[in-house]
This record gives structure tokens, sequence and C-alpha cells, in this order.
């Protein structure tokens, strides 16, 4: 049986993922690599953030077609907070993945529906799972089981602030050192892998996520014996050395079969700032500024709770991106002053008589007369491909170099237009194929190049 299966790799960073396998740190996707396509910088759609990624690989579009405009929108019309990561569970997206909201809010199809076409039984082991004809857990073994624990957890929204905050308590900083609570996942989405293929279904598209993680708790470049201790899971390398591994237990358990693999990343990441001044919320300043803003909750929670009318719905991405959508347009003058004199905003874009303008606090045109350079890859494209989507803010503001739109530990992020956070890799394998090289595509390219190449 010919298999194409696709592993998506969180949050990996280009230049250390470069530094691993020039080291000879993973020797897999090395080994691999002299059978395949070689993408040497393969470029995240905008957010750089995990769903909206996912999302760009498994239906090859710009988050305008697909919809999913980034970890968190507000849904003006059911006057909704959409929220993949409501900041209550440990890892993220647990509750969204397992209710499969991604269903109700795509709005093309996806790569699963696509592969039916062609011959293929599909599964998903990933956040995107819309079309598949087989449904794999990411974080327990088996199938889903359609679990109405999920559904009935989302009334801890309740309990959750207003305000962008993801602190660790003193307790939970002891049992991720002690145990990483992701730790397990790359090797149960690995046995839910060849659980699907040995049940005869061909194409798939995975996660490991446990990788991102690690760039958020440690640091994107964090490597072993540099940043991190022997014998202790502390570091990037830790992470991603393991997704190397899982990935060759994968290509050794199907050696009966013709295996195409896929391996790519949905956007990079960019090391924090050291101190309290580099995590903002941007909803409590706003609220300092004289806004009513806030983020994680519905706008009648926020009134109930607060006993204010909300004006301003913050919805962070990666967290270094964020929606800003204005439910009182009195203020508008106002949230556009602050965005543009907050010490933590790099770019405020914004729709004008419907062009997409950007201001960086001292120029403010038209998106396509500004000069992003070469730190900003692909930018008008990215930016164009996320604002002509109804669903994103009535601004979109990016974080500056080492900033964030949280109150977090973390240190590492994402979610921006710059390199670091958009920037990656990806690996098209196939055991009849030539080592080739392409310089640079869109995440977007990544399963099309894939498809056209296994059908020649």
């Amino acid at each position: 049986m010919r298999v194409m299966l696709t592993a998506v790799i969180d949050g990996v960073r280009k230049d250390t993922f470069d530094r691993l396998m020039k080291n000879g740190k993973l020797p897999v996707m090395e080994e691999l690599s002299k059978n395949a396509v070689k993408i040497e910088r393969c470029i995240s759609s905008f957010p750089s953030a995990t769903v909206t990624g996912h999302a760009s690989i498994a239906t090859s579009s710009m988050p305008s077609r697909h919809g999913i405009v980034g970890q968190a929108w507000f849904d003006r019309e059911r006057k909704e907070y959409v929220g993949y990561d409501f900041e209550l569970t440990m890892p993220d997206n647990w509750i969204d993945a397992k209710t499969n909201l991604n269903d109700r809010h795509l709005m093309c199809d996806t790569w699963y529906y696509k592969a039916k076409k062609i011959g293929f039984r599909t599964f998903s082991a990933d956040l995107i799972r819309k079309d598949a004809d087989l449904k794999m857990s990411f974080i327990l073994p088996g199938t889903d089981r359609d679990m109405a624990v999920p559904e009935k957890l989302f009334f801890l929204r309740r309990f959750s602030k207003h305000i962008s905050e993801k602190k660790s308590g003193f307790l939970k900083k002891v049992l991720l050192k002690l145990m990483p609570f992701h730790v397990l996942q790359h090797e149960i989405v690995s046995g839910n892998v060849l659980k699907a293929v040995r049940a005869g279904y061909n194409f798939g598209i995975f996660w490991f996520m446990e990788t991102d993680a690690a760039s958020h708790i440690y640091g994107p470049e964090t490597l072993e014996g540099e940043h991190g201790k022997p014998y202790l899971y502390d570091s990037f390398e830790d992470a991603i050395r393991d997704a190397d591994e899982e990935i060759g237990k994968i290509f050794n358990s199907l050696k009966e079969h013709r295996v195409y693999f896929n391996i790519t990343t949905d956007h990079g990441q960019s090391r924090l700032g050291s101190g309290k001044e580099y995590h903002v919320s941007l909803s409590a300043e706003m609220t300092d500024h004289g806004v009513n803003a806030f983020t994680r909750i519905d706008p009648h929670e926020y009134e109930s709770r607060v006993g204010k009318k909300a004006q301003a719905v913050v919805a962070p991405s990666g967290p270094r991106m964020a929606h800003i959508y204005l439910l009182d347009r009195n203020v508008y003058d106002r949230v556009y002053e602050f965005l543009l004199e907050n010490r933590a905003v790099e770019f405020v874009f914004w729709k004008h008589d419907g062009r997409i303008m950007i201001s960086d606090g001292k120029t403010s045109c038209r998106i396509e007369n500004y000069n992003f350079g070469d730190e900003y890859p692909k930018a008008v494209e990215r930016v164009r491909g996320l604002l002509e989507n109804s669903r994103s803010g009535d601004f979109v503001v990016t974080a500056k170099k080492g900033y964030e739109f949280q109150i977090s530990d973390y240190r590492g992020a994402h979610g921006g237009l710059n390199v670091e956070d958009s920037t990656g890799f990806a690996i098209i394998y196939g055991p009849d194929y030539r080592e080739e090289s392409i310089d640079e595509i869109m995440i977007t390219d990544v399963l099309k190049i894939a498809i056209d190449k296994f059908t020649e």
C-alpha cells in the first residue's frame, strides 16, 4: 500500500533546526532528506500561530479563505469570543480539538476531502480534522471518542480573568520540571498513526506538539549541554530530537508499505526579553487608557463581572499578534492612539475604504507602499491573506522584538511577521525521489508540492 504521511512539528525555528541538522542531531530527518525535496525556508501564514498554521497546511490556503484567523478571534455575529487557547488547560487546545470546533469554523475543504477524490482513505491525528475518514486523538491512545466531558469543561471560562494572563504557580513550575506535561504526546500520536495505517488508512496528517511547548518554556534556541542539562527534558533540542526519533519509529514500523513522508512546521518562534516589561496585557493597559477592554470571555460575562459596558475585545495569537475588535465605534480614535503609542506594538494594520493600511508609529500608508525588507518575509501577501477575512479585527497588531501580548512566564513566543516567528523548514520525502532543494515556499505549498510529486 502506498502511504502519504504529513508530520507537523510545532514551532520549529529555522536557524535552530539548521544547526541541529548540521551537527547530526536529527539523523532520521537527515537520512530522509537524501530522497526528498528539501525546502530551505518555509514561511508561515499570518498570524504565525498553531491553529492558523495547521489550517493553512491542511487546506493549502490562507486565513482569508479558510477562516481560522488566529488562536482566538471575536465572532461579531454571535457576540462570542472564540478561543483555541483558553489558558485553563494544559496542554493548550485540548478542549477545542476534542469538540471539533474547527469543523464549524473552517470555511473551505481540507486535503482530506481532496485526497479521497484521488483514492486515499484519510485520517487525522491533528488539530484540523474536518473531512477526515478517521479522527485519531493526538493526546490519548486510540480514536476520538466524542467525549462529553470536554464540552462541559467550557464552564471553566467563567473563572478565567478578562485580561491576558498565563502565569504558572510554584507547584506547576515544579511539576513541569519533574514531569513535563507534554512529554508523552509524541509517543501517543505516533502510536495512533501506526494504528490508522494498519487499519488501512493511507493519507494522514499528525501533530508533534512538544517542540512548541519546549520553545515557550525554555526558549526556541535552547540546546542540550549549552542551555539544558543531560538527563533532563529542559531544552528545545530535547523535544525535536524526540520528534525525530518518533518519525524513525513510524518509518521503520511501516517497511511493508511504500511510505511518502512530508515533515514541516507550522511557524517559528522568537526569544522573549528578560523582564516583566516584555509581557504586556493590551486589554489591561487599554482599560487604564480609558477603554473598557477584555479578552478570553464573552461581552456579557465581562459586563456582569466588571459592571461596565464592554468597548473593545483583544484576541491574542502566539501571543505576539492580536486582533482588536471595537464594540463601541466612539472609542476608535482613542484605541488607535493607544496602539500607536504602546511600547510593545510594532505594526498596526487596519482597513480604510477597502484598502489595507499600516502604521509603525512613525509612518502611515497603504500596505503595498511600505518597505518591510527581508526581516519580514512575504509580509504584504501574508497580511492581505489575513485581513481580507471579515473575522479579522478592526485593528491587527504585532509585537516588537522581545515582546508578547500577555502576562506569562514564557521565554519564547510567536505570532508575528518577523523572520524568527515566521520561518521554518519542510522535507518532502519519497522512496523514488531524488534530492532536490527549493529556496523558499509558503506552508500552503507543502501538500500541493507533495501531491504533485506523488501523482507524477
